[in-house]
């Protein structure tokens, strides 16, 4: 890829090859199945059950995912990730079949609700650690950057789109309708991914090893590399100040603006706006001009600054561009090292150590609400918000501290690949 102006999005598209279109395609759909279904899923469960039976279901499903996620991790590094991407698409559509069928015999049944959503969290825990790790087995590394960007752009698309479009149908057909139409887009989403390409799994030693034996190996692997171990920490820190911000407080702090609901949907659609403008080519260009660690400090403190004008700003477009503005920071804190991330995991440890990223993000994210409720009791919602933009400031303070992130960010993509390997050899157990 030119080190220069990035190219275009249609451009970059049909630069990449096609099985990598297809696993984005698949993303795509699969995302917004999963946020038309998740919208659906919460309509149909307050309806019947209230929100006793609702928050019942999160903390069964929060659970499960927290669980799922470590005790699946060797998939990744034992079988082909393509295998895994089809059994993960595949089990997410039976999961669909099993909610459109029994709500379209009107059976209301809180435990059979949850064991098909326990379905689709075992598939997730699958498919979302060899989708994040299988594009390094498909490109070179000059052609990750571009692809991971078109990639983060597919999945913020599919997760604006699903909500919006599964209201619509609710609206207007009903909740059978939403769940076909869910059905429907996982459908799409297997047929998509179905031909993505594989390299084989890179160790066979690894796939002889017992299975707790791997697990454990790819956990200690997570805490002994300092570098990511710190960096996934102090990432799970400010996921902890970012979700209250945009997702507990951000209704009550629009109802107490005296506002409706309609600015509540316009600021949700803003920082999706944001994150796609990001990874659209604000993001790479920012990156480009001053350097990914310069980069990461001001999209981190910017993001800060907007969390906390949030409890600040009464004019509603301002309320809107803030979060516009938080949408963009995520893509140029996202952007800025997952490429060298991915190609400094070994081959034969990626998948594990990303299935530990994401289960440390399920724990942040069932954290999240409850440092919300305590905030609001202790504050108001104004005061809230900015308590919670020190809190990410400082965490982004803390997060260019990380021993040794300064210097692997500063690396080409060369120069990143095996970074883990070479500096912390002593984390890796391969006999």
């Amino acid at each position: 890829m030119t080190q220069g102006l990035l190219p275009t999005l249609p451009a970059a598209w049909r630069s990449i090859p096609v099985p990598v279109r297809r696993l984005m395609l698949g993303e795509l759909f699969g995302l917004l199945a999963a946020a038309a279904m998740h919208l659906a899923l919460a309509w149909w469960i307050s309806r019947e059950g209230g929100a006793e039976a609702l928050a019942r279901y999160g903390a069964i499903t929060a659970f499960a995912a927290l669980l799922a996620t470590p005790l699946l991790s060797p998939a990744g590094d034992r079988w082909p990730k393509r295998q895994l991407i089809r059994v993960g698409k595949l089990a997410l559509v039976l999961d669909a079949l099993g909610l459109t069928l029994l709500c379209a015999a009107g059976v209301y049944d809180l435990r059979l609700i949850c064991a098909c959503s326990l379905l689709s969290v075992a598939a997730t825990a699958l498919l979302w650690p060899a989708e994040a790790s299988v594009l390094p087995e498909l490109l070179p590394p000059a052609d990750l950057p571009t692809a991971l960007r078109l990639r983060r752009g597919a999945q913020a698309l599919g997760g604006m789109l699903g909500p919006g479009l599964c209201g619509v149908v609710l609206a207007g057909a009903g909740l059978r309708a939403a769940m076909v139409m869910s059905l429907f887009l996982f459908g799409l989403a297997t047929l998509a991914a179905w031909r993505v390409g594989s390299a084989q799994r890179p160790a066979e030693t690894t796939a002889r090893r017992g299975w707790f034996d791997e697990m454990a190996d790819g956990l200690r692997a997570k805490w002994r590399v300092r570098l990511d171990r710190w960096w996934t920490l102090v990432g799970a820190l400010m996921m902890m100040c970012l979700l209250p911000a945009t997702g507990l407080l951000l209704p009550l702090r629009i109802q107490g603006l005296g506002l409706s609901a309609a600015w509540f949907g316009a600021c949700s659609a803003a920082m999706s706006l944001g994150l796609l403008a990001g990874v659209a080519g604000l993001a790479p260009a920012l990156i480009e001009r001053v350097g990914r660690v310069r980069a990461l400090a001001v999209a981190v403190q910017a993001c800060a600054v907007a969390i906390a004008g949030i409890g600040l700003v009464r004019w509603a477009p301002g309320l809107v561009a803030l979060f516009a503005v938080i949408g963009l920071a995520l893509a140029v804190t996202q952007l800025v090292g997952q490429t060298h991330r991915m190609l400094a995991m070994p081959d034969d440890y990626r998948s594990r150590m990303s299935s530990a990223h994401l289960a440390i993000a399920h724990l942040a994210a069932a954290l999240a609400p409850a440092l919300g409720g305590a905030l609001l009791g202790v504050a108001t919602v104004p005061t809230g918000y900015l308590l919670l933009g020190a809190g990410f400031a400082a965490s982004g303070l803390l997060l260019m501290a990380v021993p040794g992130l300064a210097l692997f960010l500063r690396q080409d993509h060369e120069g990143a690949r095996g970074w883990y390997d070479r500096h912390y050899p002593q984390a890796f157990t391969r006999s």
